[in-house]
């Protein structure tokens, strides 16, 4: 039985129009899709390299107006640990939460409906909302002051939808022939989760990971109101302020302080967000791999 297919010429004009301008708007979207961050990164890193030295990436704030001159290693390592026990607090939980809603919880249940809906809610909520409940919260109510802790607790309720919705998607991704399997087997189901199924849903859940510490480490909102000060030289304390490279570059830019200073710090945070970010990709690579 053969199929007859009408031949460009016999379609309506319209159509055939459509039809010559659907590749070129495509292409045309494809490539200002590709040109703007491509454009943004290639601004910031013709303005901002050349300061890029090792004196400016371990150095300490110095000059007049203080960091005019100097390095940026303080908000370095104040990111960094900001983002780290941020991340040890928010891991568990994510990973623990998008276990409970593929494992335990029923999907068609009220309070899973109702779980996942709040968590969907908190990872689309403004970076300055968590920042003034951190500062209520943390920094009035409990008393722990403008602090490392205060900070790192933020940017962990920052992460923790991050980690659980992208952990549940890595979960929910396993086929469910290995549930299946696990079940006729007579295994536990905390058995089944701890060898089959999060050995399978690990390079998903590191990828979400990855880019969850990324986003927190280059958020400013959450953390200038709970953990950052203009200058910090001391060792990290938990109960003291510390510098972060987004507020850093704030400062430097509404002070006017040192314009290169800041193309150079925002070249550091960009570095950051593509390290991680190839590595969310590199992990996913493995993964699928792996499953292969």
């Amino acid at each position: 039985m053969s199929v007859e297919t009408a031949s460009p010429s016999a379609l309506p004009f319209s159509s055939r129009l459509a039809e010559r301008l659907y590749a070129p708007i495509l292409w045309l979207c494809g490539v200002i899709g590709i040109a703007l961050p491509a454009g943004i990164i290639g601004y910031m890193l013709v303005h901002g390299i050349g300061v890029l030295d090792k004196e400016f990436i371990f150095g300490y704030l110095a000059g007049k107006p203080l960091g005019s001159t100097g390095g940026i290693w303080p908000a370095i390592n104040g990111s960094l640990a900001l983002a780290g026990i941020g991340f040890l607090l928010a891991f568990p939980f994510g990973l623990g939460g998008a276990l409970f809603l593929t494992e335990y919880g029923k999907p068609t249940s009220l309070l899973c409906r109702i779980c996942l809906g709040a968590v969907e809610c908190m990872a689309a909520f403004p970076a300055i909302i968590y920042g003034l409940f951190g500062y209520a919260a943390f920094v009035v109510f409990l008393n722990w002051q403008i602090s490392l802790l205060s900070g790192a607790v933020t940017l962990g309720l920052v992460m923790y939808p991050i980690i659980l919705i992208g952990s549940r998607a890595a979960l929910a991704a396993v086929h469910n022939q290995y549930r299946e399997a696990a079940l006729s087997l007579g295994v536990s189901k905390a058995y089944a989760i701890r060898r089959i199924l999060l050995p399978r849903a690990w390079p998903g859940i590191v990828s979400a990971t990855i880019l969850a510490f990324g986003h927190a480490a280059s958020a400013a909102a959450p953390v200038l109101f709970t953990a950052s000060v203009f200058l910090s030289r001391g060792a990290l304390s938990l109960s003291e302020p510390v510098m972060t490279l987004p507020t850093h570059l704030y400062y430097l830019v509404t002070e006017a302080i040192s314009f290169p200073h800041a193309y150079g710090t925002a070249c550091v945070l960009i570095i950051i967000m593509l390290m991680s970010n190839v590595c969310a990709m590199l992990a996913r690579r493995l993964g699928n791999r792996h499953r292969q």
